[in-house]
């Protein structure tokens, strides 16, 4: 079956199909979440670039690794999300996290404006140190819920991830909304 038809298939399908030999069909998963996987670890790890690649790495070491315990119940996306998030707090855990600052363009790549309206990137640019400003002030769970939510994850896989419940994660998305909104109040304050 050629790659583009084996891109139809449901995760169960390739989980089952690789679990049964074709190698080529934990490609299709790989190449269908690894930029959600990327992104999630570079905003749970601002600035750590090196760190961010030893654990995408790591992750999906482990994800081949506990494939057969997979239970197709819950999403692959959110299984393997929470295989990330754990790998990044045993290595908090050993001390080995580094709080650098993160560079506006690191962190807020994707707003992006039209560069025949020269304002309008600008205005872009304003928005996103904004963003950059006041995430980089959350509280780390916070900020993970806030950006796994921006990832389309719903509370149900996030709780899971967190290894919370459902109305702790709930309570949290709203800590970080609030804060959020002080928070970027705070700063047009300081550059208005």
């Amino acid at each position: 079956m050629a790659f583009d038809k084996k891109e139809n298939l449901s995760d169960d399908e390739l989980i089952n199909g690789y679990l049964n030999g074709d190698a080529s069909e934990f490609n299709v998963l790989y190449e269908r979440y690894r930029k959600q996987l990327f992104s999630y670890l570079n905003r749970l790890m601002p600035g750590q670039h090196a760190l961010v690649d030893d654990i995408f790495q790591q992750t999906w070491i482990k994800v081949i690794h506990q494939l057969p315990k997979y239970k197709s119940r819950q999403r692959f996306l959110a299984w393997m999300m929470r295989i990330a998030h754990n790998l990044a707090i045993d290595h908090f855990r050993r001390g080995k996290f580094e709080d650098n600052s993160v560079a506006l363009e690191d962190r807020i790549k994707h707003i992006k404006g039209d560069s025949k309206e020269p304002w309008r990137q600008m205005d872009m640019n304003e928005i996103g140190e904004a963003v950059n400003w006041a995430l980089n002030r959350l509280n780390p769970e916070l900020r993970e819920v806030f950006t796994m939510r921006q990832d389309g994850l719903s509370f149900k896989e996030v709780a899971e991830i967190q290894g919370c419940s459902i109305n702790t994660a709930l309570g949290r998305m709203k800590y970080a909304l609030n804060n959020l909104q002080k928070l970027l109040a705070e700063w047009r304050e300081g550059n208005g």
